[in-house]
């Protein structure tokens, strides 16, 4: 019972609101049924192209954003959940320990530079 009530104080605060427009619906129900008829498929499928409309930018949106976080995974070699590398799911807590290469190279030439030949002293 509550709910009817509130859905005709609902309709009541509309047409306080837009008397000009409740006068204006029911004079073209009154002086033409068929014209309404077509007024009101039109708001119909102006509403029904609306959420379809949304539907589909959603739907973009989504891909779009599987795109991207694709593209950095593939950028970064590794994916952002939860694993390693190759793609194995870890427990929380597991620790690796990999053993790196022994002495890395020099990367610039032997023959830059120059030696200084120093020697230590110890201060009093």
């Amino acid at each position: 019972m509550r709910f009817l009530a509130a859905i005709l104080d609902a309709l009541v605060a509309f047409v306080q609101r837009n008397p000009l427009f409740v006068l204006c619906v029911v004079v073209l129900a009154l002086a033409a049924p068929s014209l309404l008829k077509g007024v009101a498929a039109l708001v119909l499928y102006m509403f029904l192209g609306f959420f379809l409309l949304i539907g589909i930018l959603l739907l973009l949106f989504r891909w779009r954003i599987y795109r991207v976080q694709r593209g950095m995974e593939e950028q970064f070699g590794r994916g952002f959940r939860t694993g390693d590398a190759s793609g194995q799911r870890r427990r929380e807590g597991d620790v690796r320990v990999h053993k790196t290469g022994g002495v890395p190279e020099k990367r610039i030439s032997r023959d830059v530079g120059d030696y200084v030949d120093f020697e230590e002293t110890k201060d009093r």
